[in-house]
């Protein structure tokens, strides 16, 4: 009986023994755990967090990089801890391709090392081929040239053939190469001259004279050949339009020319540079002008042969 209780009693010593060595054992270890884990976070916190959050911390003056070269811009900001980012691009009139429109944050502002800056990168100037505007109305020109990004700039105008009020020319010309929001000027039709023509009096005169002043008038010619020995050789017997009458336009004269019986005129005799006619000697008595070559019906039917 005794023998049994020591026993258990001896049993129960050496759990309790075993119990107690492992408690000490696992306080240890949890020991040399945190005082790992203690001494490497002060390395850790030491040479990797202290310094990122201490170069997080300070700032810098964003320098202007407007108007440089993106690449060039690139290293200046990267020497004073910065990046640079291309977040858009765009045409622009005055700055070159490649370098820099816009930036944001804006210049001299304060900004923490790492910042991203963001920059607008120009493409150029854009450049658009100019329409033909000719025929067109002046508001018709305008809406064309707004499809082209160009801008309507002075209008002038000018008698023409061209319906008025219709575009007869522009400056610059179509087809060429021009900046956007390039002013085209353009020349406005006012419609044809409408002037009136007093017909001189060439009756009596010489015929060179006559002829001096039909070209005068920008006029043309036709002369008929009349044998009269009672005329003074190579003078104005008759003329049609009769002189006084007010005509519209290029006039066309119907000469009736006085010279001696059985005598021919010949191409020495006469000027007729500048009529715009058949030379006068051409035409023989009694034979008509071509039908092309501008007789109109302001000629009285009496004249015509």
């Amino acid at each position: 009986m005794t023998s049994m209780r020591t026993l258990r009693n001896n049993s129960n010593g050496g759990t309790d023994l075993g119990m107690i060595m492992k408690t000490a054992g696992l306080l240890v270890l949890l020991l040399f755990i945190i005082t790992a884990f203690f001494l490497g976070g002060m390395v850790l916190v030491d040479q990797v967090i202290m310094p990122a959050w201490t170069d997080l911390g300070s700032e810098v003056e964003l320098p202007d990089v407007v108007d440089l070269d993106f690449y060039k811009a690139k290293g200046d900001l990267a020497e004073i801890g910065l990046d640079l980012e291309r977040i858009e691009e765009s045409f622009h009139a005055v700055i070159d391709e490649g370098r820099i429109i816009e930036q944001v944050p804006p210049p001299y502002t304060q900004v923490k090392k790492g910042r991203t800056v963001g920059v607008v990168v120009s493409r150029g100037p854009e450049e658009v081929i100019i329409p033909d505007l000719t025929r067109l109305t002046t508001d018709q020109a305008r809406t064309k040239l707004q499809e082209f990004g160009l801008t309507l700039g002075i209008i002038t105008s000018r008698p023409d053939d061209a319906p008025e009020g219709t575009v007869i020319d522009q400056r610059p010309t179509a087809t060429l190469k021009a900046l956007r929001n390039t002013r085209i000027n353009l020349v406005i039709s006012s419609g044809p001259i409408h002037t009136t023509i007093p017909i001189p009096r060439l009756v009596n005169m010489g015929l060179n004279g006559a002829l001096a002043r039909i070209r005068d008038l920008d006029g043309k010619v036709w002369i008929e050949w009349v044998e009269d020995d009672s005329q003074v050789m190579m003078t104005i017997v008759s003329q049609q339009p009769e002189p006084g009458i007010e005509m519209d336009g290029q006039p066309i004269f119907d000469l009736t020319v006085a010279v001696r019986t059985g005598f021919r005129p010949t191409a020495a005799m006469v000027d007729t540079i500048g009529i715009g006619a058949a030379p006068p000697w051409m035409r023989g008595r009694g034979v008509p002008p071509p039908p092309d070559e501008g007789r109109d019906e302001r000629i009285p039917p009496g004249l015509r042969r």
